[in-house]
């Protein structure tokens, strides 16, 4: 057992730690195999923030690797890293074993935490992570040569209370982004940036009490996993569940009465397809919060149907962790005092605490209902690109961070993303932008799921490629696609290549990877059934 203490000046533990004394015998985190009490969470992570800190000797702002599923554990970890003064480097667990050794090299991370589902990936990797020092494993034999088990790292530590000093322009996390359009980046924010994600959670998104319970079922590496916090501080319950699947969702919202989840939009549209076998009582839950990628129209809309009006849409970024606009619940319906129509169909208004403009090329703002870039400014934004000044400078300027996301707002103040910048097709001089082709196909009733990309073109300079996913027992033809498009998109944004497959490719954030389907059909001949529209 350690002897030595920090000095505890950590606001962050002190949160975590009065939270774990105030509703200490209260269920704190489910798992899919074992459940922890708040005190057993704040006993375990002083033993693991004791444990690096002073067996390891690791010092403030290094970092430390997560790569876990959704578990209790995870939720250990994290809080022990933020004790730690250590910087949290959250890894997908769906992430190759090359992005894998890409973000824990490139952030040089002293220790990495994960189970036996990654021991052989690790193993791989291990002989190329040069600033690696310890790997922790959490079953009791760990399978990668020189890890140390779960428990016998926290055998080593001490549960009594632990924090080391950090101050506002500390290093809290490194955010890896998905590398949809490059080599991804690793963007550093600090502890000001999530004392300021915290209390913008509760201004924007949630009012939590000990009665609410979360069902966390994205990644913990991902958005879902900023709410942990919140939830605990607060006295709620936090289940985690490691692979998502609508009826586990719904057995699990009846056991445990939850009230909140998140999810990305094609999870939403699985808990729809799959209600009419729901056999659960879901009645308590009065919040789904989606992001991540793009929600079709005719997808919310019968997710309104079924499950009334609960859901609320989040957009914020790696370098600008959401909610930067938020589309409330209430925002989903017309408001019958003022009359004023919905904002489905936009992204949402501008969050408490945040700061956005639209601006062109030059940096100029934009008049309102003209098409400019979002950039945003804020406490919670990125202090920049780990170890990439270049990147940096040119992401953030002046406090304003740019988002890469084009965008109009109308006389509402609803903002609406039409589409990424660097995704913009330039068809015969003219600019389309993939989302709003997106938009229109999704409203076929033939269509499950699609992506509109720009292809090369001799004549055009690129011409609008529609990949399209078929619902079950349809068939998709060029000629019905055209004449469906024909009657909301100007000619020149009528996609003129259709593809059919059976599905999309995925980020491991669960968004349609259009850099995967660039690389595929930007050769002449790509290998699948397509068919061209007449000119």
């Amino acid at each position: 057992m350690l002897a030595e203490q920090a000095v505890a000046t950590n606001a962050l533990a002190e949160l975590l730690s009065r939270a774990g004394q105030q509703f200490a015998r209260r269920e704190a985190v489910v798992g899919e195999r074992s459940s922890m009490t708040f005190a057993e969470v704040e006993a375990d992570s002083n033993r693991l923030a004791s444990y690096l800190s002073i067996a390891l000797r690791l010092k403030k702002g290094e970092r430390v690797a997560i790569l876990l599923p959704n578990c209790p554990e995870f939720v250990v970890t994290d809080f022990a890293l933020i004790k730690a003064g250590l910087i949290r480097v959250p890894v997908n667990p769906r992430y190759t074993a090359h992005e894998i050794e890409l973000i824990v090299s490139h952030s040089a991370a002293a220790v990495l935490v994960t189970s036996a589902a990654f021991v052989s990936v690790v193993g791989e990797i291990r002989p190329a992570l040069a600033s690696l020092r310890c790997v922790i494993v959490l079953d009791s034999t760990p399978g990668v040569p020189g890890a140390l088990g779960w428990r016998d790292a926290l055998d080593q530590g001490t549960a009594a209370t632990f924090a080391v000093d950090t101050v506002d322009d500390d290093g809290y996390m490194l955010a890896y982004t998905s590398g949809t359009t490059g080599r991804p980046k690793g963007a550093l924010t600090t502890v000001k940036s999530r004392w300021a994600g915290v209390v913008m959670t509760y201004a924007n998104e949630l009012f939590v009490t000990p009665a609410d319970a979360m069902l966390h079922v994205a990644s913990l590496a991902h958005g879902s996993g900023t709410k942990v916090l919140p939830l605990f501080v607060k006295g709620g319950k936090n289940i985690l569940l490691p692979k998502f699947s609508p009826v586990e969702f719904f057995r699990l919202v009846e056991e445990h009465k939850v009230t909140i989840s998140w999810m990305v939009p094609t999870m939403v549209a699985m808990l729809v397809d799959a209600w009419n076998e729901n056999r659960f009582d879901t009645s308590s839950l009065r919040t789904i919060i989606y992001g991540g990628a793009p929600m079709p129209e005719p997808v919310l809309q019968r997710a309104l149907a079924t499950f009334g009006p609960i859901f609320m849409q989040i957009y914020g970024l790696t370098e600008a962790p959401h909610p930067d606009l938020i589309l409330a619940k209430h925002e989903h319906l017309p408001d019958p005092v003022t009359g004023l129509r919905s904002g489905i169909g936009a992204t949402g208004r501008v969050a408490i605490g945040v700061r956005i403009r639209l601006v062109d090329d030059a940096g100029r703002d934009v008049a309102p209902g003209e098409v400019g870039e979002i950039i945003v400014g804020g406490d919670h934004v990125m202090a920049g690109y780990w170890n990439d000044p270049v990147a940096t400078e040119e992401t953030v300027r002046e406090g304003w961070c740019s988002t890469g996301d084009l965008a109009r707002v109308d006389e509402e103040g609803f903002y609406t993303i039409v589409d990424r910048k660097k995704e913009m097709i330039i068809s015969g001089g003219y600019n389309v932008y993939p989302r709003e082709v997106e938009d229109v196909l999704y409203r076929h009733p033939s269509v499950a799921e699609c992506a509109v990309i720009g292809v090369p073109d001799g004549i055009w300079g690129e011409t609008v490629h529609a990949l399209i996913v078929a619902k079950p027992g349809c068939a998709i033809e060029m000629e019905a696609i055209s004449a469906h498009c024909a009657r909301d998109l100007a000619g020149y944004k009528k996609p003129r290549k259709l593809t059919v497959l059976p599905e999309l490719p995925k980020t491991a954030n669960g968004k349609i990877d259009k850099k995967a389907l660039r690389a595929r059909f930007a050769a002449a001949n790509p290998a699948s059934k397509e068919t061209e529209a007449t000119a």
